[in-house]
């Protein structure tokens, strides 16, 4: 499901997670990290995306 940079980016939020067996609790942990890691640092100054919120979309895209 995730790439090795988007486990490492979601363990780097604080979420030590066994990406072998997530559960939906899991899931919705990783949902709220990642929402909220792209609402405070995802965008510059002209409303375009980082690279923190490229990963961020991408890791969104990938639970969706």
């Amino acid at each position: 499901m995730f790439s090795k940079k988007q486990k490492d980016f979601i363990q780097s939020l604080g979420l030590k997670l066994d990406f072998d067996n997530l559960s939906d609790d899991d899931l919705v942990k990783i949902e709220d990290a990642v929402a909220d890691k792209l609402q405070r640092s995802g965008f510059d100054a002209n409303n375009e995306p980082t690279s923190v919120g490229k990963m961020c979309e991408s890791i969104l895209d990938e639970l969706a």
